[in-house]
């Protein structure tokens, strides 16, 4: 096994009845007297599966064929769960404990190589059931080289399992999990705390309420279960069967907002022989039945559904949520990894889009505008050109120079073309930094795709100001000073809108004598209160305020 060394598993055999001991004690604790247990049969049928399903081929996905199919998927409510936490916390033996079904890449198949530690390394896939729900559980990699996988399997979650090494406690990457399970399901989360076996009650003890507080402090869930096992030998099924029944405590209907069109993440592609290719994947939007003619992203091409099977079931149709394998026939022999397929009309091919921005709090570095940074979307994770904006009045936007409080908008320009439709969810990380800290910045969805940034109306503004010197005779123009200098071109500024301290507005009427001084009309004439606050040698200002357009240079004045 990955999670322990040859001498610890020695040390393990010497104390079997004290740990047998604690870990009862531990499980009294785990359980909720409310909590009805999983059956026998249960843990039987796990343990059956485990060892028919771990030798190879890709489980509940392998044979898609229409014989024999169901009209649909049937009344159970399906379920993803993330399961995610720091390299070598034990997800995948976790994952492999519950299971009741293997699938595509499940319990680290393609970590298996010499000299190389069997650490999950891919997406994989495996699900369990629980009464009327089928629970599909993705192993996410722990490694933060591999935080892209996570951050494509994140877009389909509905639920997460945190998986903490009882000795190790909060790792870089549980605290960078933790984050994305705040975002996406903050409600919908157990922490599971593995390896109890090698710690003490201290130890222990002080790291179930370190969890308390991490948790507020990512604003997870106060109440959110905290299981504590042992997932080798005899503690294996007890272990098992807590966090089911955890899983049971916090499950729930997720809400599926349909539209008429199919969408689907697809996270591996696989050749049968004699066949077609399968491509295996999660239902975001929408549902997919035989004969259906969809576009598959990867190839910009179309194809009929020739076959789908949801966990090893045949079936004549699949919904938004469901786990399912897809069979079309002539597809290229191209290397598809991860892409989208979907109804035609479904998505757009966007290289251009204007998105709402949710800052990330805990993100410390500085990003200015024009930066380029990740951003992932469905399945893929790309480059793009951020430019940081606020929404103002008639569907114009004020650019800033940095992501600062007051950013609400981004306009998103991908270095190469996503697939995405109005609505899409989307993170943005600086996944290429080096120094420790929090690498995702913001998230938000799609408001509105566009051809070019042209279409954006955008502006930074521009402000002067300057002094009232002299109010003249009729009290209908004042000179002021300060507010151009000598070598300013005033032919731009000419009838442009100002604003004195003392609340007259006037326009820009032209310069006044060489000196850089600027002659202001006041039509409806300066009141007797500011007369006499100027003799009074009161200050009073002229203020200037302008839109300057990104897209045409203009300037235009506006009084705030």
């Amino acid at each position: 096994m990955n999670e322990r060394s040859v001498g610890q598993l020695g040390k393990l055999d010497e104390q079997t009845v004290d740990i047998s001991n604690r870990m009862s004690v531990l499980m009294r604790r785990n359980a909720d007297s409310d909590t009805s247990r999983i059956d026998n049969s249960s843990a039987e049928n796990r343990s059956l599966a485990s060892s028919t399903q771990r030798g190879g081929g890709n489980g509940a996905d392998t044979t898609v064929s229409s014989s024999g199919a169901k009209e649909k998927c049937g009344s159970r409510v399906s379920v993803n769960v993330g399961v995610l936490g720091h390299v070598d916390c034990g997800k995948t033996t976790l994952a492999r404990a519950i299971s009741s079904l293997a699938s595509t890449a499940a319990f680290d198949k393609h970590a298996k190589a010499e000299n190389l530690r069997a650490n999950t390394i891919d997406l994989g896939f495996s699900s369990l059931s629980i009464d009327r729900y089928t629970i599909a559980l993705i192993d996410c990699p722990g490694h933060a080289s591999l935080i892209g996988a996570v951050l494509a399997a994140s877009s389909v979650f509905d639920m997460a399992i945190i998986v903490v090494d009882a000795q190790k406690g909060v790792q870089p990457q549980t605290a960078e999990h933790l984050l994305l399970i705040s975002i996406l399901c903050p409600h919908h989360a157990i922490v599971v705390i593995n390896k109890v076996d090698l710690v003490g009650n201290e130890q222990l003890e002080s790291l179930r309420n370190q969890l308390g507080k991490v948790l507020k402090y990512f604003g997870i869930d106060a109440q959110s279960p905290v299981v504590c096992v042992s997932l080798l030998g005899d503690c294996v099924d007890e272990s098992a069967r807590a966090v089911i029944d955890a899983l049971k405590s916090v499950l729930y209907e997720p809400e599926r907002r349909l539209s008429e069109h199919f969408v689907m993440s697809v996270d591996h592609c696989f050749p049968i022989k004699g066949k077609g290719t399968v491509m295996t994947g999660t239902i975001i939007d929408g549902s997919c039945s035989l004969g259906m003619e969809v576009e598959i992203a990867a190839l910009k091409e179309k194809r009929k559904v020739k076959g789908i099977q949801h966990w090893k079931e045949n079936v004549k149709s699949a919904t938004m949520g469901e786990r399912v394998g897809v069979l079309f026939q002539d597809v290229p022999p191209k290397h598809i990894d991860r892409t989208v397929i979907f109804q035609p009309g479904a998505l757009e091919s966007v290289q251009f889009a204007v998105a709402s921005v949710t800052q990330i709090s805990h993100f410390k570095s500085k990003l200015s505008s024009r930066s380029k940074i990740h951003i992932s979307i469905g399945f893929e994770t790309v480059m793009a050109n951020c430019q940081f904006l606020a929404e103002d009045d008639r569907e114009e936007f004020e650019q800033f120079s940095s992501l600062d409080e007051h950013v609400t908008t981004v306009l998103l320009v991908f270095d190469q073309p996503v697939y995405a439709t109005v609505g899409s969810f989307y993170m943005a990380a600086k996944l290429d930094m080096q120094r420790k800290g929090c690498r995702f910045a913001f998230y938000g969805n799609i408001k509105r795709i566009v051809h070019s940034g042209d279409e954006v109306c955008r502006f930074h503004r521009k402000h002067r100001s300057g002094c009232v010197t002299r109010i003249e005779a009729d009290r209908t123009s004042v000179i002021c000073a300060s507010l151009f200098s000598k070598q300013s071109d005033m032919r731009v500024f000419l009838s442009m809108a100002v604003s004195l301290s003392t609340g007259e507005r006037g326009t820009i009427e032209g310069p006044f004598g060489k000196s850089g001084k600027t002659r202001v009309r006041i039509p409806q004439g300066a009141s007797e209160k500011t007369v006499a606050a100027l003799e009074a040698g009161e200050t009073i200002t002229v203020e200037l305020w302008m839109k300057k357009y990104i897209n045409t240079n203009k300037l235009v004045s506006y009084i705030p």
